[in-house]
């Protein structure tokens, strides 16, 4: 267990870390990881090793931030990875409350005078070990509870094994840092030949039963399509002369979003179904006329799909909403023309669906030299937008899909289906293949009869989205070069070493302190599995796993 001297330096660390503003993607970021840096290099075992702590830049930032690395060395290649965030979301929703959003006892007695409060909420009120913040659950909380779980096997020195800290910026953003990590341990890993064996990260879980904890052995998987169209253009006052390309997304909309078919089904679990998160058509004037095109973009959780799967089920349904819209439309025609004794003349169209990679090979074949050149340079237009945040990620993707199909000369209803980044890979230890095997669930257990009341539930994934995704892959080299091939701008405005993820192949599991209502305004975390007996169990299952104890 943690002493009291142990439990009361988490805790002096814990406030420390809430007081700082980390809004993430922002010029706070620097700051709290100077915070961590500093903290870890006041430490003995750092001072005596100032070689086995420092900072990881990630590439290309324009706020200069860095991952915050710390290696605790023991007797053998055995390491366990601790990954956490230090970047937490805004206060803009906190209105007037916004100056005490990171002063926990202040923020308290503030959302007290709150006019409607739940029962939860009341009766968390009158528990001092309920601790309210900004970032104190998500996840300033875990943080400090890893840094006490190293500075704890700092002073054993020479233990059976290692232990490596990762603390990331931007992972509430697009997870830049956990990406930029992914590097930085292939590099530690050669510089000191470590094998890693287990990720813990420590999110909060969420639960209403005191003592009923839940840990996870995996995080869900998110990817994000984009399906760009291209319409017929017309006057208003002659609708059957083009086609609306808002009309064909609209079907497409119509067809997936919550539909139960596109869950992905593991076990006795399945993913929420897929919601649009953006619906325009392209128009960048007022003009009396049909929109030229219509863009779109939704997230697709996954526990098992790879790209690959999701990019054919989803030209499938583009197929299907093309071809129903053509129908409606002509429909609607043969009607309109016997209202006004017309004679009827079916539509004459050969629609088309693409994906990203085959629109982009058609406008090679067209144009040569001439369109690869303007599109090399249209992507160093869209990356510094991006970079100078005028553009959003998805936004360089449209940018890109929209100059390579006014380079081909398809004047027929055309679909593109193309992929944006942030891509979260989905991991689950039943299905990693290679290194070693743990119980995690009986052990952890166990460890806690020892110590506290307190019982753990497994869950196969963490469905909050997780860094835990960039410890591990799953998928196929098909499944990767469908991403490379279908994501606009891959490798120049985003990309994921694929190669040293699966090289590092490791279990990963999710421990962390109870938590309530994260990204809300009251916002807490339950102090005792902060200050101590999280950390304890973290500590003594590591302690376990690498002194090899029971191993499956």
């Amino acid at each position: 267990m943690f002493s009291k001297k142990e439990q009361q330096t988490i805790a002096s660390l814990f406030y420390k870390l809430v007081s700082v503003r980390s809004d993430t993607n922002s010029i706070y970021e620097p700051i709290i990881e100077d915070l961590i840096l500093n903290w870890f290099k006041q430490r003995n075992y750092f001072k005596e090793h100032s070689e086995h702590v420092g900072t990881f830049p990630l590439p290309d930032d324009a706020l200069r931030r860095e991952v915050v690395w710390a290696l605790v060395k023991g007797q053998s290649k055995k390491t366990v990875v601790l990954i956490n965030h230090h970047d937490a979301i805004g206060i803009e929703e906190f209105g007037k409350f916004r100056d005490v959003a990171f002063r926990p006892d202040e923020l308290k007695e503030k959302l007290k005078e709150k006019k409607r409060k739940s029962k939860s909420l009341i009766q968390d009120f009158e528990n001092d070990h309920w601790i309210f913040g900004r970032g104190t659950a998500d996840m300033k909380a875990g943080v400090a509870l890893q840094m006490g779980v190293v500075d704890k096997f700092s002073e054993l020195r020479n233990f059976n094994g290692n232990i490596l800290f990762i603390s990331v910026p931007d992972e509430e953003t697009i997870s830049k840092g956990m990406i930029s990590a992914i590097s930085l341990m292939d590099e530690l890993s050669n510089k000191h030949q470590l094998d890693y064996i287990l990720a813990i990260n420590s999110e909060p879980y969420f639960n209403n039963v005191k003592d009923k904890a839940i840990m996870f052995e995996g995080s869900v998987g998110k990817i994000m399509p984009i399906v760009y169209i291209k319409g017929v253009k017309s006057h208003i006052g002659d609708p059957y002369a083009g086609v609306s390309p808002s009309m064909i997304l609209a079907n497409i909309q119509r067809k997936t979003e919550l539909n139960p078919k596109m869950c992905d089904v593991y076990h006795r679990d399945a993913t929420p179904p897929p919601i649009w998160v953006h619906l325009k058509d392209r128009k960048k004037v007022y003009d009396a006329s049909i929109p030229e095109a219509a863009v779109g973009f939704f997230n697709w959780l996954t526990f098992t799909k790879q790209p690959t799967d999701i990019l054919n089920d989803l030209s499938n349904f583009c197929t299907e909403a093309m071809d129903q819209t053509i129908s409606d439309i002509e429909l609607s025609y043969r009607q309109y023309c016997r209202m006004n004794n017309e004679k009827f003349e079916p539509l004459d169209y050969e629609p088309e669906v693409l994906s990203f990679s085959e629109a982009y090979k058609l406008a090679v074949e067209e144009n040569g030299d001439k369109f690869e050149k303007a599109y090399k340079e249209k992507l160093e237009e869209a990356k510094e937008d991006f970079h100078s945040k005028k553009i959003t990620l998805p936004e360089v993707a449209v940018k890109l899909i929209e100059f390579t199909v006014e380079s081909i000369s398809i004047s027929d209803p055309l679909i593109i289906i193309a992929l944006s980044g942030p891509f979260y890979p989905h991991i689950n230890n039943q299905l990693l293949k290679g290194g070693q095997k743990f119980d995690l669930e009986e052990r952890l257990n166990r460890i806690c009869s020892k110590f506290y009341p307190i019982q753990y539930q497994s869950n196969q994934y963490f469905m909050g989205i997780s860094d835990l995704s960039y410890c591990g892959f799953i998928g196929q080299d098909k499944d990767v070069n469908a991403i490379k091939q279908n994501s606009p701008g891959w490798d120049n405005v985003y990309k994921i070493p694929f190669d040293k993820l699966k090289k590092h192949n490791m279990q990963v599991v999710n421990i962390g302190p109870w938590g309530k209502d994260l990204h809300k305004t009251t916002e807490r975390v339950y102090g005792p599995d902060v200050f101590e007996r999280i950390p304890t169990i973290i500590f003594e299952l590591i302690n376990e796993l690498l002194e090899g104890k029971d191993e499956v």
